[in-house]
């Protein structure tokens, strides 16, 4: 319950919008990557799994066929997609192989049961689920989940640490990385030249970009 209130607490009112220049620069920089090892295109159908107000429901929807769904109303209030649901993530009420990718970012660290929401996401794709989340080895990363408590989850979320819940849920990760320095909502706009100049694969990086097939 206290997750459903921290997403729609006031504070939300003043979160920045896909068309933000720094939220722009980084899903851009995400899904860059993500095409390196997943085809999308306009007959690509793509579901946005807890979609938020559209950091990156808009651009994937410029690229493909997307749906989005997320739990929480305010977020949905402010997502620009013209498809898109209040749904439970654990409960996901579409028909098996529904979606050719099935994307989640910053998702996972914020459900119940996590290998529930997975097993959910794999069966609704055909083909792919991608998956973003902090990198707990990031200090400052690492240091924000400490002390949100809606974030503390987090605190586990390496790599490797994905690699194996994914596995669990039946997907095959293809890939896996750590990407960035770009945060959407905190990173200043002065300084996004800079986390542009820094927005490549690292140990560090703040999201991990994880790539799987069912």
């Amino acid at each position: 319950m206290f997750q459903k209130e921290y997403w729609e607490r006031k504070a939300l009112d003043e979160r920045r919008s896909p068309d933000h220049p720094v939220v722009r620069q980084y899903a851009a920089s995400k899904i860059e990557k993500i095409r390196r090892y997943v085809s999308l295109g306009t007959g690509t159908r793509l579901l946005d799994v807890g979609c938020g107000n559209g950091f990156f429901s808009k651009p994937f929807s410029q690229i493909c066929d997307t749906v989005g769904v997320d739990f929480s109303e305010k977020m949905l209030a402010q997502n620009p997609l013209p498809r898109k649901l209040l749904m439970d993530a654990g409960r996901l009420c579409f028909q098996d192989f529904a979606f050719d990718v099935v994307f989640c970012h910053a998702l996972l660290h914020h459900v119940e049961n996590m290998e529930r929401v997975l097993k959910e996401m794999k069966r609704v794709s055909r083909k792919y689920v991608v998956v973003l989340e902090p990198n707990r080895n990031n200090p400052l990363m690492f240091l924000f989940s400490t002390l949100v408590p809606e974030e503390r989850k987090a605190m586990e979320f390496s790599l490797d640490f994905l690699k194996g819940k994914m596995t669990v849920a039946g997907l095959r990760v293809t890939a896996a990385f750590s990407h960035g320095t770009t945060v959407p909502n905190k990173t200043p706009v002065f300084l996004l030249p800079l986390a542009k100049l820094l927005d490549f694969n690292h140990p560090l990086g703040m999201t991990n970009i994880l790539i799987a097939e069912r």
